[in-house]
Formats: C-alpha cells, sequence, structure tokens
C-alpha cells in the first residue's frame, strides 16, 4: 500500500528533504506540493495524508480540522522548542504532532503508519493480551514472558511479541533469526490488516514475533505496535507481550487486558517495584517475584506485601537451571514453568 502525500511548501528544511526522500520509498509518494489549501481541496480523491507546517500563516486549527472532516490524516510539523505552536496543533486535533528537527525516517514512518490499519481486520479482536513488565534491573521479564506463554500455548494458540522497544532480547534467548521482527509485522498488518505469516517464527509450542534491532532507524511508534497487538488478538487466543521495563503512561500498558509485574526478588527490586507500583497505569498487575534467595524468601515478601499492597501469585528461587536455560537458547526451564502454571487469565 502507497500512501498518497500532500505537503504544504514551506522554506523549512523538513519539507524539501521529506520531498527528496519519499522518492526512495515505495510507501509513501507525494503527490502534490501545495502552495495555497485550495490545491489540496481540488485534489482531495488523490491524497490520503496531508503534512503541514505551524510556520504557514494558513495552517490553522480550522483548516486541520477541515483536513480531518473531509477523511485525511495530517501530520503537522512545529518548529523545535515552539511549544505554543505543538499546543495548538494538537488541540487543533492532527494525527501526528513532530518537531521540524525529527529526522526524516521518522517523519516517514509517522506518514506510513497514520491510517487505522484495524480497518482493514480479517476479524474482531477477541484474544487476551497479556503484558509482562518490570523495573529497571533486569527483573526477568522475558524469561517469565517466554514461560507463561510456552504454558498457555500447551493448549491454545499463543503468540509471544518481543515489544522491548529499547533492548528486544528474544531473538537472542530462543536463538532465532533477528529478521523477520516486529517492524516487518507493522508494515504487513498496515498492508493487509493480518499479520503475514512470513514474519512469524517459531520454537516449541510457540509462534514468536521477535523484537527490532534496526540501527538507525527509529523505534516504533505506540500506535504501529497497537495495530500489530489487535491483529494478533484476532487470530489468537493469548497475545503475550514482553515490554521489559515499563514505562509511565505506557499506551501499550494500558491497553492490555491483563499485566504481570515481574520484581527481583531482593530489597533493590522490591524498592523499584513499590515505585513502579505507585505510578501504575494499567489493568491491576499479577506480581512475582522472581530470583528469590530462598533464605530470604519470607523476608522478600512479606515486604513485597508492605510497599506494593500486592499479594505475590509466584515467587521463584534463584536456580542455576533457570539462567543455564537462558543462555543456552533453550526452552524455558521445566520447573519454572510449573511454578508460573497456576497464573491464568480469565475473559
Amino acid at each position: 500500500m502507497t500512501l498518497r502525500v500532500a505537503t504544504v511548501l514551506s522554506a523549512r528544511e523538513w519539507e524539501p528533504t521529506l520531498v527528496s526522500q519519499a522518492r526512495t520509498t515505495a510507501a509513501v509518494r507525494v503527490v502534490l506540493r501545495a502552495y495555497q489549501p485550495t490545491e489540496i481541496e481540488e485534489r482531495v480523491d488523490e491524497i490520503d495524508v496531508v503534512v503541514a507546517g505551524a510556520e504557514v500563516p494558513w495552517v490553522t486549527p480550522g483548516q486541520i480540522a477541515g483536513w480531518r472532516r473531509i477523511g485525511l490524516g495530517v501530520v503537522a510539523i512545529y518548529p523545535q522548542g515552539d511549544r505554543p505552536a505543538e499546543t495548538l496543533l494538537l488541540d487543533a486535533g492532527a494525527d501526528e504532532v513532530l518537531a521540524d528537527d525529527t529526522p526524516v525516517d521518522g517523519l516517514l514512518q509517522a506518514i506510513r503508519f497514520l491510517a487505522p490499519a484495524i480497518d482493514r481486520l480479517e476479524a474482531t479482536p477477541s484474544g487476551q493480551t497479556i503484558a509482562v513488565v518490570g523495573p529497571r534491573g533486569a527483573p526477568g521479564c522475558t524469561e517469565i514472558a517466554l514461560s507463561l506463554a510456552w504454558n498457555f500455548a500447551r493448549s491454545t494458540e499463543t503468540l509471544l511479541i518481543d515489544l522491548d522497544l529499547t533492548a528486544p532480547a528474544l531473538a537472542i534467548r530462543l536463538g532465532l533469526p533477528p529478521r523477520p521482527d516486529v517492524t516487518d509485522a507493522a508494515d504487513g498488518v498496515r498492508s493487509t490488516g493480518v499479520i503475514p505469516p512470513a514474519a512469524i517464527q517459531e520454537s516449541g509450542p510457540l509462534h514468536v514475533i521477535v523484537g527490532s534491532h534496526r540501527v538507525g532507524e527509529p523505534p516504533l511508534r505506540p500506535a504501529m505496535v497497537e495495530d500489530v497487538i489487535d491483529a494478533a488478538a484476532a487470530s489468537y487466543e493469548h497475545v503475550v507481550l514482553d515490554l521489559g521495563v515499563a514505562v509511565s503512561d505506557d499506551p501499550l500498558l494500558k491497553r492490555a487486558d491483563h499485566a504481570v509485574l515481574a520484581v527481583d526478588g531482593s530489597a533493590v527490586g522490591v524498592v523499584r517495584g513499590a515505585r513502579l507500583v505507585a505510578e501504575w497505569a494499567g489493568p491491576p498487575p499479577a506480581l512475582i517475584l522472581n530470583r528469590v534467595d530462598p533464605s530470604d524468601r519470607s523476608q522478600i515478601i512479606d515486604a513485597a506485601k508492605k510497599w506494593t499492597g500486592l499479594e505475590p501469585l509466584a515467587v521463584l528461587p534463584s536456580r542455576p537451571r533457570i539462567r543455564s536455560a537462558s543462555l543456552e537458547a533453550k526452552p524455558p526451564d521445566r520447573k519454572l514453568r510449573r511454578m508460573l502454571d497456576g497464573i491464568r487469565v480469565n475473559r
């Protein structure tokens, strides 16, 4: 699918750079460089997205609202550091609002993934999404997400997606190729409304989409990832999301049906977990204490209850076999899977 783009002519560098770069990709085609708003209105049937800068006097909230009313997507650009202009564009209802120093690849990405793919889904999302997150400090989110997904996959169609956008590790953990990745999945969903089979890899009973390691490319935007999740939930009964370190106000965490909070079983880990719970934005989490020293087990459980206000659903000991499995691209440790087997999600 090639998106047809109209830019509003601007003396700022972003506009000619975008036009030049668009010529190198088949995903975006600039069909008009408009000098006046009437030029866009006259060719509206040939346009999918308008990209306009706040520096142009006639790019007003009313004009942006008018474009939206006639079905055009709008990417609005504001001068870096001009907060009033940014606020004005956000209030005007532009689909995407970016600073004019956004790398051109990031601007192209915003354009490419603007149109909602959910409209093209073959089925209504009905599967359950389970987000696995943790505070900073490597509490073992990937191993827990993998073990939970492995358990689900024994009886239901299950997809595990590596959505740790800063440090994806699932490909290395399972010994899978780094491509195809979640960006390939997002491209397919935007084009067809479904995740292309070629973007899904297999490991044991699991279907897996690995994270993106594309050096030099901008990170995936949440809206792009949400479309992949919706497409996955239309095909799988369980979709497990390895989100890695939880980010305050994370839209991916908020939209999940269920959340699992992995906390390192140490004093520092409990403190970090308590801070995260205090700022929690998402479904009520199921607390898992990981790598707990057996000699400190009761103290760590009591501290976790007191400072997080949550009853741990699983307390996982520190075991060499668990670490060995994670370092040798093996399936998750059998005893670890058994300890997590009691964790279920209800519709």
